[in-house]
């Protein structure tokens, strides 16, 4: 807006300059253009908002009124336009006498003397801090909800806090947010980027303590007369605020969660700003109670409640955050073998405390090589070591050595032994596929006795794929009844005649092919299918008993293995005496054939069925003899009716060693009242060894090969 005076009298012009400020009802000042700015009038609004005396106003620069901390580039704008005749609207720091800068709206209307010069401006001035106030928190709670909404980290926040106070302000303060945390600490945030020199923490002393008991704020004037720490008096020298202004920061329910830190070039004591300082405290304690829920979530989904460790989820975000960053190294999953043990004698949380621990020293004994420990499953730990330098000697050592003194949990003392799986991870592995070879691995581990480690191979994970391919096809190919039986006899050394027949399963699969009773055996038993392939057998051998015995011809004693599962399932005894009746055979005929270590797992039970089955007419038989870990008082008191020594031993029995525990196996056998039975004789020498040490029958290709039944009913019947 130009607007050109009619009159050339400068008295004159000025009175229509006042009458129009007058007739405004708003504070003004008028000042000469043309005279360096000075002020030649102003009304008593303008004092009063200025807390100044005319006399102090007049023949003063109006643009020192201005805060000096305005930017340049904005005073500047503002002389440029009116000395070119146009109206300037504009909102500002404007200052007074004895008290802070407020935000003030200006309107600064030129006007022109006759040579078109701008002579005189009129300025209306309004105090506009508590609108400037609330829309500066309105804009900030905004950006707050906005920050929570997109996930913003605390220290984000925190720092939108710092940034928005700084730009209200600026530059007439610099700020600081200090927050408690749980160790007698201040989590310190800054808006400034470039503030690398202040800690991000700072002890909780006396003085923050006092501030934050205080109900109001403390103002201190010189911060060398307060126990700050000297890097927050560095920054406050830095940015040239010599004082010091601390608030309180309280949340909802009045508690103290920080303070606020900020160092002022003036005194900032006015209500209104302390009525803002409440608001923001409100801002900073919504974004402290979120970050708090939040914690809560991440502790529930990235820590294992029992334990207190990370779990599969946070070991596995930390390990592909480090992958990302070039890291390779080892996956470990660790498993103490005696965990299923302790949890049934002693309860699962001692389960739990068992894991604490053991990561609690794997923590304390680690390496310098950084190394992250999780819970896995509820039985095993994962843990991470990213090196590909590691000397895997020295992590057996190193567990042989955690584990070598006792866990002692609720009063307990507790030794363990440790199962490894360990694969590697780089560029060419990523964490899932190392963390499902480690886990390959300990399969195998745990196969094996004492404390054990295995690293994953491409042959480990053929045999597990090879083992899941045959449990995907077990169920049908029982129910198909792909699972056939062949008969391998047993003869008299003394005249090789057939004493009893021993029945094996087989299997040939329409898909798989023929498929070993080495691999599908297992699976069937790992899978609690065992029970129905040895029902399955033992029906088979019944059927073709009771078809010989309803044409007349020989019937043979008839060997078939017993699983530990369906040898121990309820209702055993009862359901094979059922099937043998249901196929009219007398039960003399049916040999069940059990493993040496069936009496370890629970003695009273197998000596009670093993009589029972007795009682009944069932001949009992211990396979595979001298293998396993039995005891032979266990051996002398369960009523076996035969022996039969392992493969393994005929084969090597030329060897002095052997030959003296095969001659012990018989002679046991013979004076507990059992038929000794060799296994897997294959040369007239072992049959003439075993002759003369005394066993009575054999079995093996020497004499038979595994056959169909229909061959054997043409051997039988000749």
């Amino acid at each position: 807006m130009v607007t050109k005076s009619l009159n050339t009298d400068y008295d004159v012009l000025l009175n229509s300059i006042r009458k129009l400020g007058n007739n405004s009802k708003e504070s003004y000042v008028i000042f000469d253009a043309t005279k360096h700015h000075y002020i030649v009038e102003c009304n008593d609004s303008f004092c009063m908002l200025t807390n100044a005396a005319r006399s102090q106003i007049l023949n003063t620069d109006y643009f020192s009124w201005l805060s000096m901390d305005e930017k340049m580039t904005t005073i500047e704008m503002i002389k440029e336009k009116i000395h070119n005749g146009i109206m300037v609207q504009a909102k500002l720091y404007h200052n007074g006498i004895d008290k802070p800068p407020f935000w003030a709206e200006i309107q600064a209307l030129p006007f022109c003397n006759e040579a078109n010069v701008t002579q005189f401006v009129l300025v209306l001035v309004k105090d506009v801090t508590y609108y400037h106030t609330e829309d500066f928190l309105m804009r900030l709670e905004n950006d707050m909800y906005r920050a929570i909404e997109k996930e913003f980290t605390f220290e984000q926040k925190m720092k939108l806090i710092c940034q928005g106070l700084d730009e209200f302000f600026m530059p007439n303060i610099a700020s600081m947010v200090l927050i408690k945390t749980e160790v007698n600490q201040l989590q310190v945030f800054i808006g400034d980027n470039q503030t690398e020199s202040v800690p991000k923490c700072c002890t909780n002393n006396d003085f923050f303590n006092k501030v934050m008991q205080s109900e109001t704020s403390t103002f201190i004037e010189n911060l060398d007369e307060v126990n700050i720490p000297k890097e927050h008096k560095q920054y406050a020298s830095l940015a040239k605020k010599p004082h010091g202004w601390f608030i309180p920061i309280r949340n909802q329910q009045r508690q103290v969660i920080g303070v606020f830190s900020i160092f002022s070039q003036k005194t900032q004591s006015d209500q209104m700003l302390k009525n803002m300082f409440r608001k923001m405290g409100a801002l900073v304690a919504l974004a402290y109670s979120y970050a708090r829920t939040q914690k809560k979530i991440w502790d529930l989904a990235y820590t294992d409640i029992t334990t207190g460790l990370p779990n599969r989820h946070s070991f596995v975000n930390t390990i592909e955050r480090e992958v990302q960053q070039g890291q390779s190294g080892f996956i470990k999953i660790l498993k103490p073998s005696e965990f299923h043990q302790v949890v049934e004698l002693y309860g699962r949380e001692i389960g739990d405390e068992l894991l604490r621990q053991l990561a609690k020293r794997l923590e304390q004994d680690k390496s310098e090589s950084n190394e992250y420990v999780a819970r896995f499953t509820s039985s095993s730990l994962i843990m991470t070591t990213m090196s590909l330098h590691e000397d895997l000697n020295d992590y057996e050592m190193r567990i042989k050595e955690t584990i070598r003194q006792p866990f002692i949990i609720g009063g307990k003392q507790i030794y363990i032994t440790l199962k490894t799986g360990i694969a590697s991870y780089n560029d060419d592995i990523n964490i899932n596929d190392a963390i499902r070879f480690a886990d390959n691995a300990l399969s195998f581990a745990i196969d094996r006795p004492g404390t054990h480690t295995e690293i994953f191979t491409t042959e480990k994970n053929d045999v597990l794929v090879q083992k899941m391919t045959v449990l995907n096809h077990l169920s049908e190919a029982i129910k198909n009844k792909e699972i056939t039986v062949h008969l391998q006899p047993k003869v008299d050394l003394r005249n090789g005649e057939i004493q009893s027949i021993e029945a094996l399963a087989r299997w040939i699969s329409p898909k798989l092919g023929f498929v070993s009773p080495a691999v599908f055996i297992p699976v069937a038993e790992s899978a609690g299918k065992v029970r129905e392939i040895d029902v399955l057998i033992l029906e088979t051998v019944l059927s073709w008993l009771s078809e010989r015995q309803r044409l007349g011809r020989k019937l043979v004693k008839i060997a078939v293995n017993i699983s530990p599962d369906h040898f121990y399932y309820t209702h055993f005894v009862q359901d094979t005496l059922k099937l043998v009746r249901k196929y009219n055979i007398d039960p003399s005929y049916i040999i069940l054939e059990v493993t040496e270590n069936i009496g370890l797992v629970d003695f009273q039970s197998a000596y009670k069925i093993i009589q029972e089955l007795k009682s009944y007419g069932f001949k009992t038989s211990v396979d595979d003899f001298g293998t396993g870990f039995s005891s032979l008082s266990y051996l002398q008191q369960l009523p076996f009716a035969e022996l039969k020594i392992d493969r393994s031993f005929i084969n090597a029995i030329e060897d002095p060693a052997t030959l003296a525990i095969v001659r012990s196996i018989i002679q046991l056998a013979l004076n507990l009242g059992m038929i000794s039975v060799a296994e897997g004789i294959e040369t007239e020498e072992q049959v003439e060894i075993l002759r003369a040490l005394g066993c009575t029958v054999g079995q093996g290709y020497f004499y038979f090969k595994p056959m169909p039944i229909e061959q054997l009913d043409i051997i039988l019947d000749q």
